[in-house]
């Protein structure tokens, strides 16, 4: 395959500009790999019309879409590769994993080479994750539920079943008593043991330096686990964690996803489809906001929610909203969406539906609590007048009085060697700044 492979590069939400993408190949290209999307967590609320790429017909070319990553396929008899990288760098990429997932991505872990493939990069990074989730996760053990045992014999253990022990006492003169003991988790421990395997087989986490913690717990998970079963989604949501296994949760949430989201990229035939891998770089940008909101207004009293809202509730037409950034500190809010797309400040630059969106966010909110600011936050590729980028009041002069902001981390494009830092630390200055006063 590689003798006759056809290379194409871009990054994302950018146009191609190799001229052997051409509409029909991204068409293939879109059509054999729109399945092959992996999300870090498994309840993200994922853009349905979302593609890989699109045409932009204000511009006449053909853009990648959000998503970073790498596919091989077919068309035509000709074998394609499509790499897709960060339009930012990957400094950034590995900023925002660190934040979002409170590790230290280290040098040799994010370190790459020519001649390894893009998504195989990817992969082992997914890995580390996956394993320095479970090296923080392994504090006092897998988590361990009370199971119910029965014991035949002349002694009792536990409380007798009296029932149960009328015809072995009669016969063999035993008793049937039952106890409770506490055996680890059958379902967690399949889910890690399952999520565990792909990443041995599919993910190269055999490359990464496994923590002690980490190792442990796999070798606790395989002296329970001896065989796959099937664990069902119903399964999955009944798990119920107690205080002290709660920082389980989100390892089994990723170990789900990369066993649910990934099953039908991994099993595919590639000869017909082709193989790819790709994440969703929306999913990273609004978990990376989340995760630097969260940290730096926490000190000020502002609290992240993130309960569900329902609008007209019990009518046919009733609506979930789901806002990505709501913050609440007594009676007060401020909600904000998180669009990872260009932002130059250019009037189509806002997007209708994600305009009209926000605004019946804040509307909703306003029916329960005083709005302090809201509005939609972007990476912006410009160096903006930010007081051209917000309004005192909603809508107009004469609405409520609140700060509707359009706002963001200025971040460069095709610059490797740019620092995050410091936009960051501006960025959240300016979100004080909005909710404070």
């Amino acid at each position: 395959m590689a003798e006759t492979l056809k290379h194409i590069t871009a990054f994302d939400c950018l146009p191609f500009d190799n001229e052997t993408a051409t509409a029909d190949v991204l068409q293939e290209f879109i059509q054999s790999q729109s399945k092959n999307v992996f999300w870090f967590s498994a309840n993200y609320n994922a853009d349905d019309d979302s593609k890989l790429a699109e045409y932009d017909y204000r511009n006449n070319n053909w853009t990648a879409g959000r998503f970073v990553g790498e596919a091989i396929f077919n068309h035509n008899q000709t074998d394609y590769k499509i790499t897709i990288k960060p339009r930012f760098g990957e400094k950034l990429l590995f900023r925002m994993l660190e934040e979002i997932f409170n590790i230290r991505i280290t040098t040799s872990a994010s370190q790459t080479s020519k001649s390894v493939d893009w998504q195989h990069y990817i992969k082992r990074i997914i890995a580390f994750i996956w394993l320095q989730k479970l090296a923080n996760a392994n504090l006092h053990g897998v988590p361990k539920t009370q199971v119910k045992r029965e014991y035949k014999g002349a002694a009792i253990r536990g409380r007798l079943d009296v029932r149960q022990s009328l015809k072995p006492l009669h016969r063999n003169n035993e008793v049937v008593s039952t106890f409770r003991e506490k055996h680890i988790d059958e379902h967690i421990a399949q889910i890690i043991f399952q999520a565990y395997q792909i990443l041995k087989t599919d993910f190269e986490i055999g490359k990464i330096n496994i923590p002690d913690s980490a190792r442990e717990a796999i070798n606790q998970v395989h002296s329970v686990v001896q065989n796959k079963i099937h664990i069902s989604e119903s399964d999955y949501k009944n798990i119920k964690y107690k205080d002290i296994y709660l920082s389980w949760k989100p390892l089994v949430d990723l170990s789900w996803d990369i066993i649910k989201r990934k099953q039908f990229s991994l099993k595919q035939d590639k000869a017909k489809k082709g193989f790819g891998f790709f994440i969703d770089m929306a999913e990273v940008w609004e978990q990376y906001l989340r995760a630097i909101l969260k940290k730096n207004l926490s000190p000020y009293g502002w609290r992240y929610r993130n309960d569900k809202q329902l609008a007209y509730k019990g009518y046919f037409f009733q609506r979930e909203l789901i806002p990505d950034l709501v913050f609440q500190k007594e009676n007060e809010v401020a909600v904000w969406d998180a669009k990872y797309k260009r932002m130059k400040g250019r009037y189509f630059d806002v997007d209708r539906s994600d305009f009209f969106q926000i605004h019946t966010y804040i509307q909703y909110q306003l029916n329960h609590k005083a709005v302090k600011a809201g509005g939609l936050l972007y990476p912006i590729s410009t160096t903006p007048n930010f007081d051209e980028y917000q309004s005192p009041n909603l809508i107009n002069e004469d609405g409520v009085k609140m700060k509707f902001i359009i706002d963001g981390i200025e971040l460069e494009e095709m610059n490797e060697q740019a620092n995050p830092l410091e936009q960051e630390k501006k960025f959240i200055n300016r979100i004080l700044t909005y909710i404070n006063n």
